[in-house]
């Protein structure tokens, strides 16, 4: 969670989180062992860090299977902004960058780094589809890319829909791109909750090389809970793109503890550690119990494969959610957490005023309880009514039925 008004002093931890799709395992019990381990000897941190990341790139590729090349970055939304700048940079004529919708802000605020934001397009896809990626999508897709388009950001398990992309639908996709020379980016940051997202990842890594233009994102944030540390990494499928990246690529992006804890986590993974194996365990059956729930009081509700639902609420329950808002007071300077945040300007008062996606009636309802969730109408495709709920431990989501109960009685 965010503060975004240094006059405000409430504590972050008093606060319930439901808005950032992290682990509700907590942090790895690997990457707490390491962490300890480099405290107990921080000589080590006195050399600079191996700008290579042997170690954790060694583990990797032994955990994927994977032979070609991986580059490691400063999270997700690093490598995000890197490929941006090198394969969506200045699209001349017809050609457009392009972002399948509704999706990660993230895309769209790296991609406006590199070209301006009339060469950005967005494919939406439809609400009755339940956001799911359809014939119908593809073939508006072959469309735009027979026009020249540098680069696509496209995400399975998507977010915040939840949904996984079939593997023959992502082949089609990928084949399409590399017909047109296109860079297709696979953020599969959540492909680990899903059983069936992670096999599809693995299927396309077997297959590598038919998809020289394709890199597939992931990181340690969400599944290891280390968001923290900022750490991801991006397999790439060919060495040409890899090399195009690393040219422009920051020195010393990955710090020294961010890569042995990375190593360690993978190391264990690949020993046997069940880690993986409770997560998904855990988020299923708490994310059937969070969407029972709001099926029983009339809403809508895309559970997707990922740690957290997607929700919409008819005009009779926001009705309700917003009555029970006022009969309290929000604070309007709190908000939840909405992608990567930079540091904040000094003096800027010109947000102060500004209307953000947790001014959602039920966001404002659940303040009250100091329970914060993610509004959606900042997403493509989406309004008011559409929230994201993140999937947490056993104890947390009771606070939020609890508290949901008491709106919607």
């Amino acid at each position: 969670m965010y503060l975004n008004n240094k006059k405000n002093s409430r504590r972050e931890e008093e606060y319930l989180d439901f808005s950032a799709n992290t682990s509700p395992l907590g942090v790895h019990k690997e990457a707490s062992k390491a962490l300890l381990a480099l405290s107990l000897d921080p000589s080590i941190l006195a050399s600079y860090p191996d700008p290579n990341c042997t170690d954790l790139k060694l583990a990797l590729s032994k955990f994927w299977n994977f032979n070609g090349q991986i580059l490691c970055g400063s999270g997700a939304a690093d490598l995000t902004q890197l490929i941006s700048v090198v394969f969506g940079k200045n699209p001349s004529g017809t050609a457009f960058n392009l972002i399948i919708e509704p999706a990660f802000s993230e895309y769209e605020n790296s991609l406006l780094m590199a070209s301006p934001e009339e060469k950005i397009l967005h494919l939406t896809l439809k609400e009755e589809n339940d956001f799911k990626f359809t014939e119908e999508d593809f073939e508006h897709l072959e469309k735009i890319l027979s026009g020249g388009v540098p680069l696509v950001f496209m995400a399975s398990p998507s977010n915040p829909a939840g949904t996984v992309i079939p593997l023959e639908m992502l082949k089609k996709i990928a084949s399409a791109c590399e017909k047109s020379n296109t860079v297709l980016v696979l953020d599969s940051c959540f492909c680990q909750f899903s059983k069936e997202a992670e096999k599809n990842v693995r299927a396309l890594i077997a297959e590598s090389e038919k998809y020289p233009h394709l890199i597939i994102l992931n990181a340690f944030t969400k599944i290891y809970g280390m968001a923290g540390l900022r750490l991801g990494y991006a397999l790439c499928f060919s060495s040409t793109t890899y090399n195009h990246l690393v040219n422009f690529m920051r020195p010393w992006t990955i710090s020294t503890d961010a890569q042995a804890t990375g190593t360690a986590v993978i190391n264990s993974e690949l020993n046997g550690t069940p880690w993986q194996n409770k997560m998904i365990e855990l988020v299923s059956k708490e994310r059937k119990i969070l969407s029972d729930y709001f099926i029983s009081v009339g809403a809508k509700v895309l559970s997707g494969e990922a740690n957290y639902i997607l929700v919409k609420l008819p005009p009779h329950l926001q009705k309700k959610a917003s009555q029970f808002a006022t009969k309290g007071t929000t604070n309007q300077e709190k908000q939840g957490h909405n992608g990567p945040k930079k540091q904040i300007p000094a003096d800027n008062d010109n947000n102060k005023n500004l209307v953000t996606p947790f001014d959602a009636p039920l966001c404002q309802a659940l303040a009250l309880s100091k329970i914060v969730i993610r509004g959606c109408s900042d997403f493509y495709g989406m309004d008011s009514s559409w929230y994201r709920i993140s999937v947490n431990n056993h104890e947390q989501n009771q606070k939020l039925l609890n508290s949901l109960k008491e709106i919607f009685k």
